[in-house]
């Protein structure tokens, strides 16, 4: 019984290594009239035998057709030491199929970290993530003890800010670096971009808030813990913990799972949150010399932002969204376009995400309109996974 076993594993291992004639196919289907690139496909490993999930750091996704391996990455989603999880970006046509083969690979993958998220503790625990085309960070509980402690240089705040990027390659590290040792401002265009985003008190690039009657609104603080799960080369990920906070109807607890992909100008998060079955995501309103524009489940700030152009999105799958309204007492760091959401079973998905006209990254507004409006059809129709 045991050389049986034995036998059954060596042979696919064989195939596996290609030195068979049928390594493991990973069949993809298309179902929609618009090409997929960059989007992201994911295995788990759970779904594969065991003689494979073994040995997945030797194994790569191989484009026959091409004949080259795509960019990889393994990610324990989970945290507990074990791998759980392969994903790739394949590239397909319109109303296509596309079989790639997972075999050992002879190349190795790209080692820069384009998706990289972090904790930056001589910033006053900023949290900061980014990948080739947007940059964001949050704050930590150093920021509100400075605060609560009646100190100089503390926030207490939720809400996201936006690091507007000209350049592909990682900033996080070389903007603090240089703020930290040479005394550079990253608050000054020194040729990769700037942050000149205000957040404040308020929920900044999409921020969560549960709207009350009039003008009132209830959030959380800042987050109180943080774990980084995966970094780079096609994605970050990292959780947020926060304090359970008060809302019109009771206490809230609310944690916050946010992955950010290579190629997208948009963020997912995934939240878990009990105590409300609604709740809305902001958009701050920042000077109010913008405008709001809605879509079937998404909506857009368009501001003239220094002389620049900044639009903002949030965005919703279907099942959670619910609307939108505009809050706008006239009140600095009070006044938000929301997104209206439907929390499920204790889980809400959204998206959020920008366009700076400084980056070059659409040709013009409807261009990044039309990224929209493809995305928000992507999400409702992921690419079908079949494994052979």
């Amino acid at each position: 019984m045991f050389s049986i076993k034995f036998l059954n594993a060596w042979v696919l291992i064989c195939l596996l290594a290609s030195c068979g004639p049928a390594p493991l196919e990973i069949h993809l289907t298309n179902n929609l009239d618009l090409s997929r690139e960059n989007e992201t496909v994911e295995i788990s490993l759970s779904e594969l035998p065991k003689e494979i999930s073994a040995m997945m750091d030797r194994l790569g996704v191989y484009d026959p057709s091409e004949k080259v391996f795509l960019t990889t990455q393994l990610m324990d989603t989970n945290d507990d030491g074990q791998m759980d999880q392969l994903i790739f970006q394949p590239e397909l046509s319109p109303s296509s199929e596309k079989v790639y083969h997972l075999m050992e690979k002879t190349e190795e993958d790209s080692e820069v970290e384009y998706c990289f998220s972090r904790i930056v503790p001589t910033r006053i625990d900023d949290y900061t993530w980014e990948n080739d085309k947007v940059a964001f960070r949050t704050y930590g509980p150093a920021a509100q003890a400075l605060v609560e402690e009646e100190k100089q240089g503390g926030i207490i705040s939720s809400g996201i800010d936006c690091w507007l990027k000209k350049v592909d390659y990682p900033i996080i590290n070389k903007w603090y670096k240089d703020s930290e040792e040479k005394g550079i401002s990253y608050h000054e265009d020194h040729g990769e971009g700037l942050d000149n985003y205000h957040v404040g008190i308020s929920r900044g690039a999409g921020g969560l808030a549960i709207t009350g009657d009039g003008d009132q609104y209830f959030v959380s603080k800042n987050f109180t813990a943080h774990k980084t799960l995966a970094t780079g080369p096609l994605r970050t990920l990292f959780q947020l913990d926060y304090a359970d906070w008060e809302g019109p109807q009771g206490m809230i607890k609310e944690q916050k799972t946010i992955s950010l992909d290579y190629g997208n100008n948009l963020m997912k998060i995934e939240v878990s949150l009990a105590g409300t079955e609604r709740i809305s995501a902001g958009i701050s309103l920042q000077e109010n010399n913008g405008s709001v524009m809605d879509f079937n489940n998404f909506i857009i700030y368009n501001q003239d932002h220094f002389n620049t152009g900044l639009s903002n999105v949030i965005m919703a799958p279907k099942r959670h969204f619910e609307g939108y309204h505009i809050q706008n007492p006239g009140i600095k760091d009070q006044n938000h376009v929301f997104l209206d959401l439907k929390v499920l079973n204790e889980k809400l998905v959204y998206y959020v995400g920008f366009y700076w006209s400084e980056s070059n990254q659409f040709s013009d507004h409807k261009a990044w309109e039309d990224y929209l409006n493809d995305l928000a059809v992507k999400i409702e129709n992921p690419i079908l996974i079949n494994i052979k």
